[in-house]
């Protein structure tokens, strides 16, 4: 959609960007198949199922991965700051509570009057949240790299191959999927107030970029779009 220059740091910032992206999708695989062997084993009524606390180097380092994702996105309309804003506040807040202090999980503790309520929450995310999130997570993932895959292959053109012929705005929904992702892996109540913010704000980022696309490319931006869905692949007429 947009001309990528071939300078070295453009091309050296997407090379650590597929790095990190092969990171992210080994650790949840990684993480997949953990979740997959206590299930299958009966390993969950050996394990302690206790949340990691202070661990904050594991807290910048998944910080850093998946924030690299933002380098993909290549259309910068004016407010883009506020959606990518959330997005970051909403990987730090994660992260943070993963790795670092769950404050939700004391929080929803003493709100019930229980003790702690870590072991359910812990089962819950091995036989439930770790599963499903991943793989939300994943499709995410995949998503804003075959988004950004087509924006380099089309230079200065305008950008309607590959994933591109199914939806507009694949980077944004998968930036979304990847938020929404680790909100099912791991509930957090920060996320669950941000979550719909984020998809607000990337929704109207994108009507913003279709704006900015159109006039930049006419009528042949107008032509595509008019067949081509916003978020939601139309399958029917595209087979």
């Amino acid at each position: 959609m947009v001309r990528i220059q071939k300078r070295t740091p453009a091309r050296l910032l997407h090379i650590i960007g597929l790095i990190t992206a092969a990171l992210a999708v080994t650790f949840l695989l990684i993480g997949v198949g953990h979740s997959l062997i206590l299930l299958t084993t009966d390993g969950l009524d050996q394990d302690p199922l206790t949340i990691g606390r202070s661990q904050w180097g594991l807290v910048a380092g998944s910080i850093i991965v998946f924030l690299v994702f933002l380098a993909f996105v290549p259309v910068k309309p004016r407010g883009n700051w506020r959606a990518h804003g959330v997005y970051i506040a909403f990987v730090v807040s994660l992260f943070t509570e993963m790795f670092g202090f769950p404050l939700s999980v004391y929080f929803l503790s003493s709100a019930l009057g229980l003790s702690l309520l870590e072991r359910q929450f812990m089962r819950y995310m091995y036989t439930l949240g770790m599963p499903i999130g991943s793989l939300i997570t994943l499709l995410g993932i995949f998503l804003i790299i075959l988004g950004w895959r087509e924006v380099y292959r089309a230079k200065d053109m305008l950008a309607t191959q590959g994933v591109y012929r199914y939806v507009r705005h694949p980077q944004y929904l998968g930036l979304v999927l990847v938020a929404a992702g680790w909100l099912v892996h791991w509930p957090t109540l920060p996320g669950l107030v941000m979550w719909p913010v984020l998809v607000f704000l990337y929704y109207r980022l994108s009507i913003q970029e279709d704006r900015y696309l159109g006039d930049r490319f006419g009528q042949e931006y107008a032509e595509y779009a008019s067949h081509t869905p916003r978020f939601f692949p139309d399958w029917a007429h595209k087979s």
